[in-house]
């Protein structure tokens, strides 16, 4: 049985090697330059709470990720509405958040940039990372999910208020 199947393998394996020879070296490459950066940018989000940012500056990556493991999203889409401070290098995708308050977000965001100034410092190494303040799920997050303005429900229409004699005494008199 283990034979048959390991036959059948070897089959397969030959079929897909002439395949991919009589396919052309050209349109593989074509492939693996549309496909590859679609599969790198396919990270998980990783939301972890706000108040783990001052840790971010002593505790060691093993250890902060233990004690502040976040919960992961593929689509960020899918996250809760607020604001975030995301941190994104390489494999890492972290949004701290969600915040309430903008003016909150912004001094986690100071915070945490002077830890990140602090790592680059110690490590050049360390380039093309981004690091800001925002409000998500943003609308670019909602691109698939758009309804035609003419397909949503109308809002209810208002009831007008009923007049009556004080009503029309406080408007003639400016009260509202």
């Amino acid at each position: 049985m283990t034979s048959f199947m390991h036959n059948s393998l070897a089959c397969e394996l030959a079929r897909a090697t002439f395949a991919l020879r009589s396919f052309g070296r050209a349109q593989v490459y074509v492939l693996l330059f549309l496909v590859f950066p679609a599969l790198i940018q396919a990270k998980p989000i990783r939301v972890i709470e706000e108040a783990a940012i001052p840790f971010t500056g002593f505790l060691a990556k093993v250890d902060f990720d233990q004690r502040y493991s976040g919960k992961l999203f593929d689509d960020p889409a899918k996250l809760d509405t607020g604001w975030y401070v995301i941190y994104e290098h390489e494999s890492l995708n972290y949004y701290f958040g969600p915040i309430l308050l903008e003016s909150i977000g912004k001094d986690y965001l100071d915070q945490l940039s002077r830890v990140v100034q602090v790592a680059v410092m110690q490590r050049p190494s360390i380039q093309d990372y981004r690091l800001e303040l925002s409000f998500e799920p943003s609308a670019s997050s909602f691109d698939n999910n758009i309804i035609e303005p003419s397909t949503r429900n109308p809002p209810p229409p208002q009831a007008q208020p009923k007049s009556s004699f004080w009503g029309f005494v406080k408007k003639v008199f400016g009260y509202r």
